[in-house]
């Protein structure tokens, strides 16, 4: 009895294992089965850029819109200088002042002759009137020539005084000349008149410009003129701060060619600031509106899926995907490419400004995949 009844508690163990492990690999196959997916992040950029057969990009030189060369219409000993290379000043403002002397002498002797030649055609005139009175009562107290010779004493006499009047007006005119006043707000750029000199007529003493407009000015090659016209919206890079553009508008667009088959063009800087200064060299950069490029960006490389633009094959039909911000899916999008324009691909169909795209990672995606966009704390890990 003894004997049996052991290998039958045997065997009762070792079905009770082969229960108990049957049920952990269930139990095991089971939470297999059902993986929790990850969300993958992204990077992402938004479409903005357009492609460089948009944008033409044009060396120019800043030039201010109002500048002048001052000088004296009169001639005078120089009194005083009271500006400087590099001084602002305000419309009005006297800049050089003349010894005014000589021309208030100038203007009392005009002022006098004038009173002379005033009260002599008083004479004149009464002498006129006299002479036709006593021929209209008596005719044959005076005589038809004493009275012409009246009339031409009075004629002569209210020239006379006409010219003294302009003689006047004249000294008054160059005493008001001796000092040269500001045309507009602007700014000293070269001065070339010292107190105690003799200033000539027309001789330039001063170059200002108005430091409230600037304008750059650029060639333009004609094969591009025809796209170029006034009123078309730009922008202006300065070398020395390219990362800072300026707003710029189209002033003016040559009419004949000047030198290499290039118009010149003017375009005004409408925000420009105490940074832009005259001689600075600059870049003016122009989008042609062009029915063929018009919805032309550029589209980095590596946002394309593996295929026809990895190999070679840059024109055509290629996919992107587009991340919708709504749903947090990625969309995969067939795009036109028109070809490369160093690391980037130049799309003409299928995105628009605005549209987010995925950039990284696009082999590892799929249609209508949940994502979201890499934070800065992703793309430093």
């Amino acid at each position: 009895m003894n004997r049996q009844a052991i290998p039958s508690k045997a065997l009762t163990y070792r079905v009770s294992c082969l229960i108990l492990a049957s049920v952990f690999l269930s139990g095991c196959k089971q939470e297999a089965a059902e993986p929790v997916e990850r969300v993958r992040a992204v990077k992402t950029i938004v479409v903005a850029d357009l492609a460089s057969d948009q944008m033409r990009k044009f060396p120019g030189t800043i030039e201010p819109v109002d500048s002048s060369l001052l000088s004296f219409e009169v001639e005078g000993i120089v009194q005083e200088v009271l500006v400087d290379v590099g001084d602002k000043f305000k419309k009005g403002d006297v800049l050089v002042r003349l010894d005014n002397k000589p021309f208030q002498l100038s203007v009392e002797s005009a002022r006098a002759a004038l009173s002379r030649t005033s009260a002599q055609l008083q004479e004149k005139q009464s002498a006129y009137e006299r002479e036709r009175r006593i021929q209209k009562e008596d005719a044959g107290a005076t005589t038809q020539k004493a009275v012409d010779q009246a009339r031409a004493a009075y004629e002569s006499q209210v020239q006379g005084v006409t010219y003294n009047e302009a003689q006047l007006e004249l000294a008054q005119r160059d005493l008001a000349h001796t000092e040269l006043i500001a045309p507009y707000n602007g700014i000293v750029s070269a001065r070339t008149v010292e107190p105690a000199e003799v200033a000539a007529r027309g001789v330039h003493m001063l170059e200002v410009y108005a430091d409230t407009a600037m304008q750059v000015s650029v060639s333009i090659p004609e094969q591009m003129i025809e796209n170029v016209y006034t009123g078309l919206e730009g922008k202006v890079l300065l070398n020395n701060q390219p990362a800072d553009p300026y707003d710029a508008i189209v002033s003016e667009v040559g009419s004949s060619a000047t030198s290499a088959n290039a118009y010149p063009v003017t375009a005004i800087i409408s925000n420009a600031d105490e940074r832009v200064r005259p001689g600075m060299t600059a870049e003016l950069r122009l989008t042609f509106v062009d029915a063929d490029i018009q919805a032309a960006f550029l589209v980095p490389v590596h946002a394309f899926l593996p295929g026809a633009v990895n190999g070679g094959t840059v024109k055509g039909e290629n996919h992107v995907y587009l991340f919708d911000s709504q749903t947090s899916v990625v969309r995969k999008t067939a795009v036109k490419t028109k070809g490369l324009q160093g690391n980037h691909v130049v799309v003409s169909e299928g995105i628009a400004p605005g549209d987010i795209l995925v950039v990284a990672g696009v082999s590892f995606l799929r249609d209508g995949q949940q994502v979201k966009p890499m934070s800065d704390s992703d793309s430093t890990q």
